[in-house]
């Protein structure tokens, strides 16, 4: 899927002048096309036709022209203001505020605000953001049990599109279908209702999620609490004298989930924009993000990555696998990014985390077999020429496993962040 995105708030405005003069060789004649915020309109080459214009309009029309663009690779399916990334530069701005100013004087319910409603958060806003949150985020007992039905080596998405599911079944008046009418599209308190409900269930299923793979219960919210530090409380990671989190594990969380709230239009985020095109809940909209998320092509690139680690066994073996890479004997999942023609400017930020969890690298196996493929593969002329640096998804993994946790929940944390961009995109496209 194509990250090409028609930004109002980047693009300059329209000039009714710009136009694209096509002749088609077939029949000789031309034809005119608009270009609005660089970019024209598929269907505007339906009415190239190859009958001739002695044909009728709708015979015509029917036989229009058709683009054939194969995953979207250079065609924006959307206009939107949320997000606008400079491939070239290396720059991303959340709704015209860089990236890297938010990480220095913003916390993610800030940004998180910012992406859905379009300005940051005034104290009391934020204060009702994280209230509301709070109060929506206990697990009713039906989606417990239906996390705890699940073979504790179930992949993460399964479990959470079942739990989703679940928690949408105890409201069936928030589905359009079951109403029998459409509750959404331009009915914004509506909207905001449904943002709200879909961010705090998503975040409490994630914490089942975590609490069924480490066999224990998950523990209540508290309201006046982040959203960072709520999911850690809600699984269980708090000292055992102060019973809260680790201030250092809030922060750290909060960089991270900045770093991924969005990201312009991603594989998962078009496929919960397809869903809600139809008008669908918030909850099948994500939930649909969430199983492209889990592709070997998307966030599945990431658990490919750890096997590969695990396979690799330790440092040492290190050498012989960029050998094999460079042979094509095997492909290295997590490296080269198609947007960025400089190093992703996430990254950075992702190693500044990890530098201050330096004292859990050298305990993690697997993250030292990363760590040393990312130093060797950044010196190598093959890497190097290929612009095949490791990216900002892989990077952000080795931060996860420094704070401690395992493989098989880190993508689900990953998507923690990402819902409120995917919900951002899903609340922009019911104001239309």
């Amino acid at each position: 899927m194509s990250d090409l995105i028609l930004n109002d708030a980047t693009y300059c405005e329209t000039q009714l002048a710009d136009k694209l003069t096509v002749t088609d060789s077939r029949t000789s004649i031309s034809y005119e096309i608009p270009i609005v915020n660089n970019a024209v309109k598929a269907t505007d080459f339906r009415g190239i036709s190859a009958i001739g214009p002695a044909a009728s309009p709708l015979d015509r029309y029917a036989a229009g022209l058709k683009i054939i663009d194969p995953g979207f690779q250079n065609t924006a399916v959307a206009h939107s203001s949320i997000t606008y990334i400079d491939g070239v530069k290396g720059t991303i701005q959340y709704r015209g505020y860089m990236l890297d100013d938010l990480l220095e004087k913003h916390d993610f319910e800030d940004v998180s605000f910012l992406l859905v409603w379009g300005h940051l958060p005034s104290r009391e806003e934020k204060l009702k953001f994280r209230a509301n949150l709070s109060a929506k985020a206990d697990p009713p007992q039906s989606v417990i049990d239906t996390i705890k039905s699940f073979p504790r080596n179930t992949p993460y998405h399964l479990m959470f599109v079942a739990g989703l599911s679940a928690w949408a079944a105890t409201d069936p008046t928030m589905i359009p279908i079951y109403m029998g009418k459409e509750l959404y599209l331009g009915k914004m308190h509506a909207v905001d209702e449904g943002v709200i409900r879909t961010i705090a269930a998503s975040i409490s299923v994630i914490a089942l999620i975590y609490c069924h793979y480490q066999e224990k219960q998950i523990c209540p919210s508290d309201p006046d609490a982040s959203l960072a530090e709520n999911i850690l409380l809600m699984m269980g990671l708090v000292d055992e004298t102060s019973k809260r989190p680790d201030p250092k594990m809030v922060r750290i969380l909060n960089s991270l989930w900045i770093v991924y709230a969005d990201h312009e239009m991603t594989n998962s985020t078009a496929a919960s924009l397809h869903v809600g095109s139809g008008l669908a809940d918030p909850f099948s909209c994500v939930s649909a993000a969430a199983c492209a998320l889990s592709g070997p092509l998307h966030g599945g690139a990431i658990d490919l990555a750890y096997k590969t680690f695990e396979r690799i066994g330790s440092k040492d073996n290190v050498p012989q696998a960029i050998a094999d890479v460079k042979a094509h004997k095997f492909r290295l999942s997590g490296y080269g990014h198609r947007i960025y023609k400089t190093v992703d400017p996430r990254v950075k930020h992702l190693k500044n985390a990890l530098d201050e969890l330096s004292d859990n690298v050298q305990a993690n196996a697997h993250l030292s077999v990363a760590l040393e493929i990312d130093r060797i593969a950044s010196q190598d002329p093959y890497f190097i020429s290929r612009n095949l640096n490791t990216n900002a998804d892989l990077y952000g993994c080795f931060v996860f496993s420094a704070m401690g946790f395992k493989p098989e929940i880190i993508t689900a944390l990953m998507l923690a962040g990402r819902v409120n961009g995917i919900l951002a995109h899903w609340r922009e496209q019911m104001g239309k």
